[in-house]
């Protein structure tokens, strides 16, 4: 049976309400669209089926997501954007209540995403006031209000003295927190270190197992289901890695479709990973999202 035959009888069999979609690898490849994304997403729209841009991405906002997503001929709100900073300003909220501070590594998305959860970012690159203690550079905030939770989140210009203050938190509280473990990031030359890789680093040096709350923790796509109010039945997840996208959604009960345009993993490194090789097997699968609900 064809791609279009097989997944347009499965929107009608299943009743999806809604999809969780991927997007590096799945829509675009860094800068550069996918084939056949723009056209999906408005399938989608006509087909009444919400598109929920549903994202390890840490760096971006809502609204910084949306606006590279129209930019590229993908119709998308920012109220539609879920992202794993979101997802780590809940959980570290929910830890420490309102109004507490938080250290955190990241870009403009875990600095809104904890502001806008009632929590008092202390961000590592803060330029603006900072002070010298020992050899690593900290915001002068912190001595004012002591940071309450750590949270390592992907910035690009990270530095060796910021890390080793997040891991300075980290130890004296005994835990942290990290936005996805993605240690591969697609590229439109093949792949960047992931906020995983980084995350190696604070491991290592504090000897403490992080809390990762993005994909593949299946706590991430009941997150979504609540703030859309949808039932596991209603939904599907697509994306391109059966590691995160694939593994969260059957562990959350939810429909997956593997999209084979972004991330490739070696079969050993598949086979070597901790979650089970029937756990990242999808409901079905397809050459890219260009082959989905097709009319």
């Amino acid at each position: 049976m064809s791609d279009e035959v097989l997944y347009k009888a499965a929107l009608a069999k299943h009743g999806w309400k809604a999809a969780l979609i991927d997007l590096d690898g799945t829509l675009y490849r860094g800068d550069m669209v996918i084939e056949g994304a723009g056209e999906f997403i408005q399938r989608l729209r006509e087909l009444d089926v919400l598109p929920v841009f549903f994202t390890n991405n840490s760096m971006r906002t809502p609204l910084q997501v949306a606006d590279k997503l129209n930019g590229m001929g993908i119709d998308a709100q920012p109220e539609e954007v879920c992202t794993s900073s979101q997802m780590a300003a809940f959980t570290v909220r929910q830890q420490v209540g309102k109004g507490a501070a938080v250290a955190a590594i990241g870009d403009a998305g875990l600095k809104v995403a904890l502001q806008e959860e009632g929590l008092y970012p202390v961000m590592a690159d803060d330029d603006e006031q900072s002070v010298t203690s020992g050899n690593a550079r900290v915001p002068s905030e912190a001595s004012k209000l002591e940071p309450a939770g750590a949270v390592v989140g992907l910035n690009l210009r990270v530095t060796y003295q910021q890390l080793a203050w997040v891991c300075g938190h980290a130890a004296r509280l005994s835990r942290w927190t990290l936005t996805n473990g993605d240690v591969r990031l697609p590229s439109t030359d093949g792949f960047l270190p992931g906020n995983g890789a980084i995350a190696a680093f604070v491991k290592a040096a504090t000897g403490i197992e992080p809390q990762t709350v993005g994909k593949p923790n299946p706590a991430y796509v009941e997150f979504v289901l609540q703030r859309y109010h949808l039932k596991a039945s209603e939904a599907v997840v697509i994306g391109d890695n059966v590691l995160t996208d694939v593994a969260c959604g059957n562990a959350a009960g939810v429909d997956t479709i593997w999209v084979q345009s972004g991330v490739s993993y070696q079969r050993n490194e598949v086979a070597d990973s901790s979650t089970g090789q029937q756990a990242l097997e999808p409901l079905y699968t397809a050459r890219s999202v260009a082959a989905l609900f097709q009319k």
